[in-house]
């Protein structure tokens, strides 16, 4: 037995407790400096949108409002989220459906669960499939806040949109739709 510990404590004494206490603090601080990196997903998120008056064919000045939000947020990398809310409400002028496929400069704000809010600068592409189905990619990055830095890349998709109302005398009203948010950040 008293081998075996003259044995352990050589072996100690080998390693060197010094360099062992140095190789500690290395991967401490390596941890602390992977901290600005950050990877989070929300897969589930909502969002309506109302235009008023409704939106047709013809160009018009539209007060745009929305409201949406994320949740079911993870985030492997960073400082943990869980969920966020979003509101838009501005007049756009001259609008009309046909703007609805453009692409488009979009800045969109969100609260999250705790507290701190992101601005986003994205891109906007709209993609209309057969039917009803109304895609659109918002990719950019986050210009202030939480996650300041990172890259945005967000999915919209209007499943029921009635592009045909635009033509009727009704117009347009609204929109709903699902959307996902993935946000990274690297050093």
């Amino acid at each position: 037995m008293r081998g075996m510990a003259s044995c352990l404590l050589g072996f100690m004494m080998l390693l060197g407790s010094p360099s062992w206490a140095e190789q500690r603090g290395e991967v401490d601080r390596a941890q602390e400096e992977l901290l600005p990196l950050a990877v989070v997903t929300c897969p589930v998120g909502a969002f309506r949108t109302t235009f008023t008056p409704p939106l047709r064919d013809t160009p018009q000045d539209v007060r745009i409002q929305g409201e949406g939000g994320f949740s079911n947020c993870y985030t492997l990398l960073g400082e943990r989220v869980t969920s966020s809310v979003s509101a838009t409400d501005f007049v756009r002028p001259n609008y009309d459906c046909f703007d609805l496929l453009e692409i488009l400069p979009v800045t969109i704000q969100l609260s999250w669960n705790t507290g701190e809010v992101s601005t986003f600068r994205l891109t906007q592409v709209t993609a209309r499939a057969d039917g009803p189905l109304l895609v659109l990619v918002q990719t950019g990055t986050v210009l202030s806040g939480k996650f300041e830095g990172a890259t945005v890349v967000m999915n919209v998709t209007f499943t029921s949109t009635d592009l045909d109302a635009c033509r009727s005398p009704e117009g347009l009203p609204g929109m709903s739709a699902t959307q996902t948010l993935v946000l990274a950040r690297v050093l």
